[in-house]
């Protein structure tokens, strides 16, 4: 029981920090993951507009549906790295409602804001994210820290389900209060799946010095880096807690053996091999630790389903209590702990002499 309890203790630890760790990952991805749907295409260098040429470049990429002139200002949402600016776009209204079906969502609550009006529709995550009802102000001068936050208060009016993370304002709304803020060019694709190939080609052919192009695979780079050191580290931690606890388990199954040792002993007299009894020893280890895996996995997944709303979602953490990263991490747990200590039962076996235990019991 205390190697068992041990295992469950060990996948528990592992499994949860993978998650924690994997929930960045998560959350940046989710927040960001319009740009599955629709590329931004924003000028640099003070422009207000994305220079003539380029957009008559963009409309002759193969795979374009449509171009749509957006405008905005950001809102904050809560990550683990603090607040972090969001885009709320202000299009048009034929416009917005493509965008909503081409992510598959759909208006759930309330209503779409009125042109000219201080309000904004956002999706779900983003109410749970920020803690926020129907009514509440949502955006507004007080989100400093970010790019262009809205010179006045503005209120959530509706709710739009589904798993596309979006906000949106009417553009009459931003040409009157924002009438500065560079307006950029959404390049959206024929279908879904030639989004992040057209993505990837508008980054590797429009004029970086002139335009800068959002792509869900640059996002994903970006974010691959910038936790790659945070990987290592978890790797190592892990690591070290795999072979501390094997290290552990050996010990405790040599214990075990010794208590054992003359009915071991006493089966070796009466001529079962010893390949028999090693074989026996990796049985009884094996179905230990891997009934300690299955209870360790469960105990996460139950733990992280319980805190993911009440703990992480309102603190800016997405959690995955299914992990297959985080699952799949734990394995080496079992299989290390059960080559371990069937290794030093095969080493106590090898040297044992049945006769000499029997007769000194």
């Amino acid at each position: 029981m205390p190697l068992g309890f041990v295992i469950v203790l060990s996948v528990f630890l592992i499994s949860s920090v993978v998650t924690i760790v994997d929930s960045i990952d998560l959350t940046v991805l989710t927040i960001y993951n319009y740009t599955r749907f629709y590329n931004p295409v924003v000028p640099r260098a003070g422009r207000l507009k994305i220079d003539s040429d380029i957009e008559k470049q963009i409309k002759t990429i193969p795979g374009v549906d449509r171009t749509i002139d957006a405008t905005g200002f950001f809102m904050n949402v809560n990550t683990v790295f603090g607040p972090s600016p969001f885009i709320c776009f202000g299009l048009p209204v034929a416009d917005r409602d493509y965008l909503v079906k081409r992510a598959g969502d759909n208006l759930i609550a309330g209503r779409w804001p009125k042109p000219g009006a201080p309000e904004v529709a956002v999706s779900e995550g983003l109410v749970r994210n920020k803690g926020s009802k129907l009514g509440d102000i949502v955006a507004g001068p007080d989100d400093t820290g970010t790019l262009v936050p809205s010179p006045v208060p503005v209120r959530l009016v509706g709710i739009i389900g589904g798993p596309t993370w979006m906000a949106y304002t009417s553009q009459e709304f931003v040409l009157e209060q924002l009438p500065l803020v560079p307006h950029s060019e959404l390049v959206v694709g024929k279908t879904a799946g030639d989004q992040l190939k057209l993505g990837d080609y508008l980054i590797s052919h429009l004029d970086k010095s002139r335009v800068e192009v959002f792509t869900y695979h640059s996002l994903v780079t970006i974010l691959r880096k910038s936790l790659k050191s945070m990987y290592l580290i978890m790797a190592l931690v892990n690591g070290t807690v795999i072979f501390v606890v094997a290290l552990m388990a050996g010990m405790l199954s040599s214990i075990y053996f010794q208590q054992r040792v003359v009915e071991f002993a006493v089966l070796a007299a009466i001529g079962v091999q010893r390949t028999q009894l090693i074989l026996q020893a990796v049985g009884e280890t094996a179905i230990l630790t891997g009934l300690g895996w299955v209870i360790g996995i469960i105990v996460n997944i139950t733990a992280m389903s319980i805190m993911s709303g009440t703990v992480f979602e309102p603190r800016g953490m997405l959690i995955n209590a299914r992990d297959p990263f985080a699952l799949a991490y734990t394995i080496p747990i079992p299989v290390c702990i059960t080559l371990f200590a069937v290794g030093t039962v095969w080493y106590r076996l090898a040297k044992m002499d049945p006769v000499t235990i029997i007769e000194r019991r």
